[in-house]
């Protein structure tokens, strides 16, 4: 009988490993009931913004003339693109500008074209409300062909107006003006056709309010309306331009204007121009609002009030002049009140020279200057004249105290005088 294969002899030998010892069988724990985890709490809506106003790209000021003009406007334009850079600072979700973003519909398509290449470098989206310089009307600077070429993908006129999703959780209120005179409260419109919403809503409008400028105009903004409308959480903030001082209106903390970012008038009508303002919104469980100012303009525009009856009146107004720093984007208008004599006024005419040279502009503020200028006896003495000239200086300081014309005569004479000393 053959040999089962079982018993044949192995053609050769394998060095195996010991087989490992069977693992020992660990006793069962129970196992524990594991409670689900609640759902992670919704997270509050926020958004950070940017809001300002009144750019007015294109204004020109009467006071200002050559250099000066060509300097403020520059500075205008660099305004917006500090702008921009303040949106990348704060980490800006958008822009909102809030009407009159140029002067007027017939602005140069030279400021339009860079104006939009300025804007186009911002990394966010921005938003332009017409206002009433710049209206959606026939002639709309929005409208033209220039602006519509040049437009750049980031830029978003708000046309038409009613809520505008920016995105999940966060509208837009737009209210643009179509025409110069609109006839009725443009927002209060609006913010009767809101509903409820758990959007962050951000009324972006324009125009005066009857709390700060009461007047029949029908376009006023009702200040009542809108401290009712964020008061009640309709809306969580109301943009505005039109006031080219930053101002905060009502009692809730959210309604402001964000003022002009460059300076447009002198300081005793505008108080707190240069600024925009950086606004971060928050709602749900925990409503909040953060309100940030920051400095975008360079320039100011100064008024002086001074009594002036002697010579000591026009050297402490040197000295205060003399301190004012940075003086070529600085534009001063003076209201003096008092008396000098001519001798007096011929300094102060001298000291108008020697500052209207150095600062951007340097005017009189005609509704509060009233000097009065007389002539006597030390400012024949000044001249040190002889025979028929000093007959002649004589009768022009007898006519000066009544007749303008002489005391410009006598001022003349004095400043001659002075040069050839």
């Amino acid at each position: 009988m053959s040999q089962s294969m079982y018993e044949m002899e192995p053609l050769f030998e394998l060095d195996l490993p010991e087989p490992a010892p069977a693992p020992t069988r660990k006793k069962a724990t129970p196992k524990r009931r594991v409670e689900s985890a609640p759902p992670a709490p919704a997270v509050d809506p926020e958004v950070t913004f940017l809001h300002t106003a009144d750019w007015q790209l294109g204004m020109t000021r009467r006071f200002l003339s050559g250099e000066s003009q060509h300097t403020y406007a520059a500075a205008r334009d660099a305004a917006v693109v500090r702008i921009g850079e303040v949106a990348a600072e704060t980490g800006a979700e958008f822009v909102v500008v809030c009407g009159d973003v140029f002067d007027d519909p017939r602005v140069s398509t030279r400021i339009i074209r860079r104006t939009l290449d300025s804007l186009g470098d911002y990394l966010v989206p921005v938003y332009l409300l017409p206002g009433n310089h710049d209206p959606l009307d026939a002639t709309s600077v929005y409208t033209s062909a220039e602006f519509v070429r040049a437009c750049p993908e980031n830029v978003h006129v708000l046309d038409n107006p009613g809520v505008i999703r920016i995105r999940e959780g966060v509208s837009i209120v737009a209210v643009p003006w179509h025409t110069k005179h609109p006839s009725s409260d443009l927002i209060a419109d609006q913010l009767a056709a809101l509903g409820p919403s758990d959007d962050i809503r951000i009324v972006v409008g324009h125009g005066g309010m009857d709390s700060l400028s009461p007047n029949p105009d029908p376009s006023i903004v009702a200040s009542a309306g809108v401290d009712a409308a964020t008061t009640e959480g309709l809306v969580d903030y109301v943009a505005l331009g039109d006031r080219h001082s930053v101002t905060s209106v009502g009692k809730t903390g959210r309604v402001w204007y964000s003022g002009a970012p460059e300076v447009t008038a002198f300081d005793n009508v505008e108080t707190e121009p240069g600024h925009v303002l950086q606004v971060t919104l928050r709602r749900g469980g925990e409503r909040s609002i953060d309100v940030q100012r920051h400095r975008v303009g360079r320039w100011a525009f100064r008024t002086l009030t001074q009594d002036m009856n002697s010579i000591a009146d026009v050297d402490r107004l040197r000295a205060t002049l003399s301190a004012i720093t940075d003086k070529p984007q600085t534009a001063v208008q003076l209201g003096l009140v008092g008396t000098l004599t001519v001798a007096e006024n011929v300094a102060l005419d001298e000291l108008f020279d020697e500052f209207g040279d150095r600062f951007a502009a340097l005017t009189t503020w005609d509704r509060e200057h009233h000097l009065v200028v007389t002539s006597d006896d030390a400012d024949l003495d000044s001249l040190d004249l002889q025979g028929y000239a000093a007959l002649a200086a004589a009768e022009i300081a007898d006519r000066a105290t009544d007749e303008p014309e002489a005391r410009s005569a006598l001022s003349l004479l004095l400043r001659l005088a002075g040069s050839r000393a």
